[in-house]
């Protein structure tokens, strides 16, 4: 069995998962075809759709190809970041140099920092609440699962709540890094 969850936190193969031809595990994993936009996405909504993939996967709660609502279960997936879609919108501020004309479209849709959450929602079928809070204290996984906690005991039709953190680090003095982590919260 191929450990998703390994493959996709280790830093060689990061890369390997949300390239433009990613590797056929995680095609697999999502369910057998890449999304249609995925050519057009960023790598941070890449890189969340591949790690909500493979929470969900390790944790026995889908199989390829099923979505979570299909099956009748109601899943909301709250994100904890210090950066958003900075990263996206500093592309389509660049892109917007080249004149009001040529400013990217493909970039406008992602510069919201809850959009990589809402697509990893629709492909996989998250139909609970889904959104993403900015924090700048230290510890942003703590912050997650606390918001995602509220969001169970405030909604009782509620399965499952995916707690994660996420940001794509600008890569000016360092070298860029995405960065996803997920967990699953339940009652």
């Amino acid at each position: 069995m191929v450990d998703y969850l390994e493959n996709f936190r280790s830093m060689a193969k990061k890369a390997a998962c949300i390239a433009d031809n990613p590797a056929a595990e995680i095609v697999e994993l999502l369910g057998g075809r890449l999304p249609s936009r995925w050519g057009r996405m960023p790598l941070l909504s890449r890189a969340m759709i591949v790690e909500t993939g493979a929470v969900l996967k390790s944790h026995g709660l889908m199989k390829n190809g099923t979505r979570l609502c299909d099956n009748g279960m109601t899943v909301g997936l709250v994100g904890a970041t210090r950066f958003g879609s900075m990263q996206t919108d500093l592309a389509f501020k660049k892109s917007m140099t080249l004149g009001p004309g040529l400013a990217s479209p493909a970039l406008f849709g992602y510069t919201l920092p809850n959009t990589p959450l809402a697509e990893a929602a629709v492909i996989f079928g998250l139909t609970g609440p889904v959104y993403a809070i900015y924090h700048d204290g230290d510890n942003l996984h703590e912050r997650a699962r606390l918001e995602a906690e509220s969001l169970l005991d405030a909604f009782a039709n509620l399965d499952w709540v995916l707690a994660c953190v996420f940001d794509h680090y600008p890569g000016e003095d360092e070298p860029e890094n995405i960065f996803v982590n997920l967990t699953v919260s339940s009652r």
